[in-house]
């Protein structure tokens, strides 16, 4: 019985058993065929997809074109009709100026006059600032002025004098700094920072040709001086790096001073022996800082806006009077 049932394990792997063959083959044939069938359902379901899916696509990109038109003629047209508004509103600006413009040379053309073919000096500017003065007073109102002191022709000349000086003294400088880089002359300064921008080292030569050596330190209290302004600012080092130096000035503003105006001659650095000093005798020695630190602690600038913070609400009882003129 065992080897019988071995006998019919053996037919029935190498498809041989009668009653296999009889009952099972045409089941495989017909299960192959359902497999292409199947196979061939699959594929034409995935066309189908792919090509309902690019029929989506496209119809989403057209909805998409058509709506961005949209509302891109949408804004071109708002920004249009804003852009005429504008445009009209400044046509008749231009209008009103014109008008405005003629007027003023037609009723103040006898002010003028006496300026044709003169050359201008100080009493005529006191003079025609004078008339300009009269004028100003008949159509603005200075009562509100609290404590504030009109500058009279004569400063008001005076300082414009002294300006066109500096600014002239200026230009002189300048000139004689480009020459002297062009003729390749020493200009007696030399600028160099050490300890990998701890410290910087200048040295320059004085009115009676000795070598004056000064090095600073990220802290030390110095003056700037500014021969552009031709005025000295007092302050601290804060940083110093290849390209310039930092300071914190006592007011608590930042500067910085390029390196090449330092070599140029431009701006000058002087140590000051005494941070808590008094300065021209205008400040008390207790509204100065002593050091970096307690000036970068309690800057000024921060004092300052708080008290125009509390001053906000109060009436506004002073102007600038260069409006007026």
């Amino acid at each position: 019985m065992a080897e019988r049932r071995e006998l019919n394990q053996e037919r029935l792997k190498n498809d041989v058993l009668e009653e296999y063959v009889r009952r099972c083959k045409p089941f495989e044939a017909d299960k192959n065929c359902e497999l292409k069938v199947a196979e061939k359902q699959l594929e034409f379901s995935q066309q189908d997809a792919l090509s309902l899916l690019d029929f989506d696509l496209k119809q989403a990109d057209d909805v998409y074109r058509a709506q961005r038109q949209k509302l891109k003629c949408k804004m071109l047209e708002d920004t249009r009709r804003r852009r005429a508004i504008v445009e009209q509103r400044l046509m008749a600006l231009n209008d009103k100026l014109k008008t405005r413009s003629n007027f003023k040379v037609e009723e103040n053309s006898d002010d003028f006059a006496d300026l044709k073919g003169k050359k201008l000096h100080p009493k005529l500017l006191e003079q025609q600032l004078r008339r300009a003065q009269k004028r100003t007073r008949k159509n603005f109102n200075f009562r509100h002025l609290s404590g504030g002191v009109l500058p009279t022709p004569e400063r008001i000349v005076s300082d414009v004098i002294e300006e066109c000086k500096k600014l002239r003294r200026s230009r002189d400088r300048e000139e004689a700094v480009k020459r002297t880089m062009e003729e390749g002359v020493d200009p007696g300064i030399h600028i160099t920072i050490m300890e990998h921008g701890q410290k910087l080292r200048c040295q320059t030569k004085n009115t009676h040709g000795e070598d004056a050596d000064q090095t600073f330190e990220v802290g030390d209290a110095v003056v700037l001086i500014s021969q552009l302004t031709e005025e000295d600012f007092f302050g601290f080092i804060s940083e110093i790096t290849s390209d310039e130096v930092k300071l914190v000035l006592v007011c608590g503003t930042h500067v910085r001073v390029a390196i090449a105006r330092l070599r140029t001659g431009q701006c000058i650095l002087h140590k000051r022996p005494k941070a808590a000093a008094i300065i021209d005798n205008v400040i008390s020695p207790s509204g100065i800082a002593t050091s970096l630190t307690e000036l970068l602690q309690d800057p000024p600038d921060v004092r300052r806006r708080d008290a125009v913070l509390l001053n906000r609400l109060k009436r506004k009882t002073t102007i600038d009077i260069r409006r007026g003129f």
